[in-house]
């Protein structure tokens, strides 16, 4: 079930201004939405890519000293091309 939340803001006229002409968007609210949608994208991307690069250095450390047929990298990009 999605949410709505009623809110006042102040916002600077001349940036939603800026956003809804580079947007095409019909209306402030849907500039904001996808504003919002841009950041949360954005944030979950930098996260999962923090993960990546601490589950390989991880790996990378626990594997250092077998001989593998796949490098780690190519382990966890096989792992996370499977869902």
């Amino acid at each position: 079930m999605i949410g709505c939340m009623r809110t006042n803001i102040v916002l600077n006229e001349a940036l939603v201004e800026e956003a809804l002409r580079l947007s095409g968007a019909r209306s402030k609210r849907a500039v904001i939405e996808e504003a919002l949608r841009v950041y949360v994208d954005h944030k979950s991307h930098e996260k999962r890519r923090e993960s990546y690069a601490a589950r390989l250095s991880a790996l990378e450390r626990r594997t250092g000293k077998l001989a593998l047929r796949q490098t780690p990298g190519e382990v966890l990009r096989a792992d996370r091309e499977r869902g």
